[in-house]
């Protein structure tokens, strides 16, 4: 059994990976802006087992408030039946040799986490980065490969954060809608029009920092993004293989937006399954010019939206002159979907 949960979590993330061959183990990843804790809670409530429910890591990719808030929010009220066995979380001092952290989100969850769970403890206490040759084995025999941050992302976070004091950029409830984005109305253009069209590279410090894994199981790849860059994925992948692993589901980076998915990635990646994780609250994700990147991409893709919307509903079928492509959505009564991979 290997499969993702992309849980509702408006504009955000949260992630709930299940795998093992006798007995599930789970992996969360990201909690998604306020609110989104009950959503979690049914998520985790439905993985009982014995009722209880182990995470052997809760992962936090970067402290955007749309990853960050609902992290806290269940920390905060963690139930009883909840173990959490490792938090991976680059703060400010993994960073820096400064014995202070950043943001007051990032506070907030480093003084929930310092003393009471352990902390990036399958990485010795260090930061979480793109380094080891070597895959960690995760209990149960998942293997985690780190795609992103490199040491050069966080060193710039490092420096845009200065005294620890200072946040880079803004974490806003409601990020600015993306550039150009904001234009996309339905029907979208031409469909060659957008497969070939340029888009400036996100340039956002927080999201260069982000992590992103690669997670293999029974011979089943998914790549998880967070928010990070696909120069930062690419590279890594060509460091860690001389020819790349075919990755058989990937989390689009940062929502859907096209400053974060290039043609380039998708080449090396030669995935034909895509989740796309937004209710389309906010900055309007994802872009017209990242599913035709994706479309084009691969014959026949499966476009995974984890919300049915009037913003993601358009895409049920193949708009007029566009290549054929299949989309899921959630089951109705379930606040998430089910991606399955074994």
């Amino acid at each position: 059994m290997f499969e993702v949960r992309a849980i509702q979590a408006e504009h955000g993330d949260a992630l709930l990976v299940s795998y093992g061959d006798t007995e599930p183990h789970h992996i969360l990843i990201d909690g998604g802006p306020r609110g989104t804790l009950p959503n979690i809670l049914h998520v985790l409530e439905g993985c009982k087992s014995n009722g209880r429910v182990r995470l052997e890591a809760l992962v936090v990719t970067h402290y955007d408030l749309d990853h960050i808030e609902g992290v806290i929010e269940l920390l905060r009220a963690k139930p009883g039946w909840l173990e959490i066995s490792d938090i991976w979380f680059n703060g400010f001092r993994h960073i820096t040799p400064a014995d202070v952290l950043g943001s007051a989100e990032a506070d907030t969850l480093a003084e929930l986490i310092e003393g009471k769970h352990p902390w990036n403890s399958q990485f010795g206490g260090g930061p979480i980065k793109v380094g080891d040759m070597h895959p960690l084995i995760m209990p149960g025999g998942l293997k985690v490969w780190v795609l992103s941050p490199d040491r050069d992302r966080l060193s710039r976070l490092a420096a845009e954060w200065g005294d620890g004091k200072i946040v880079p950029e803004t974490s806003d409830p409601m990020p600015p809608r993306d550039l150009l984005g904001r234009k996309d109305e339905w029907p979208p253009s031409a469909f060659a029009d957008l497969a070939t069209a340029a888009s400036r590279s996100d340039g956002s410090i927080p999201n260069g920092s982000s992590i992103a894994l690669l997670l293999e199981f029974d011979e089943q790849r998914a790549i998880l993004t967070g928010d990070a860059f696909a120069s930062v994925v690419g590279d890594a992948i060509e460091t860690y293989w001389d020819t790349a692993p075919v990755v058989h589901f990937l989390k689009v980076s940062h929502h859907g937006s096209k400053a974060n998915t290039t043609d380039k990635l998708l080449k090396i990646l030669q995935c034909k399954r895509f989740l796309i994780s937004t209710s389309g609250k906010g900055p309007g994700h994802p872009d017209h010019v990242l599913i035709a990147r994706l479309v084009a991409s691969t014959e026949q893709p499966e476009l995974i939206f984890n919300y049915d919307n009037e913003r993601t509903a358009n895409w049920r079928n193949p708009p007029a002159d566009w290549p054929g492509f299949t989309a899921t959505f959630p089951n109705p009564a379930e606040c998430f979907v089910r991606i399955v991979l074994k």
